[in-house]
C-alpha cells in the first residue's frame, strides 16, 4: 500500500517541446498513463462503479478506466430513466465522480440504444444534468 501511495503522491511533470521545458507542474489527480500498474490500480479505483446497479435490469461492465452502464428493459424511455437514475442517485456515477476526485466529462459519454432492426419503438432523448 505504501508503494501505491508513494506512486500517487508528490508527483510532478514538465512540458517539453522544441527547445523549451516548462517549470515543474504539480499533479494531484489521476494515475500516470503508461505506468505498468495503472490497469490494476484503476480496477480498484473504479470498483465502486460496479456497485451502482440495484435491480436485475441494471448492470455495469468495466475495463480499466472505461465503464458501461447497462439497462435491459422493454422500452427506450424506461432504459433512459434507469440510466439517468444510475448516474444521479445517491452513490451513483455523479457522486462517485466527486468523491473520487475524478471530474465527469459529459462530452465523453455516449448513449447507444439497441433494438431489433424491425423494431418501431420510439427512441426518447436521455436527459442528464
Amino acid at each position: 500500500m505504501d508503494f501505491v501511495r508513494g506512486m500517487l503522491s508528490d508527483r510532478s511533470t514538465a512540458l517539453k517541446f522544441n527547445r523549451y521545458t516548462s517549470d515543474p507542474i504539480k499533479i494531484d489527480n489521476r494515475i500516470g498513463k503508461g505506468d505498468p500498474l495503472s490497469m490494476v490500480i484503476y480496477q480498484f479505483y473504479n470498483a465502486d462503479l460496479l456497485d451502482i446497479p440495484r435491480e436485475k435490469s441494471e448492470g455495469t461492465i468495466a475495463y480499466v478506466d472505461n465503464t458501461l452502464l447497462v439497462a435491459t428493459v422493454e422500452h427506450f424511455k424506461e432504459a433512459h430513466n434507469k440510466l439517468a437514475s444510475m448516474m444521479t442517485r445517491e452513490g451513483g456515477v455523479t457522486d462517485l465522480s466527486k468523491t473520487h476526485n475524478s471530474p465527469l466529462k459529459y462530452l465523453k459519454l455516449a448513449l447507444i440504444d439497441f433494438a431489433h432492426r424491425n423494431s418501431s419503438k420510439e427512441r426518447a432523448q436521455l436527459q442528464l444534468p
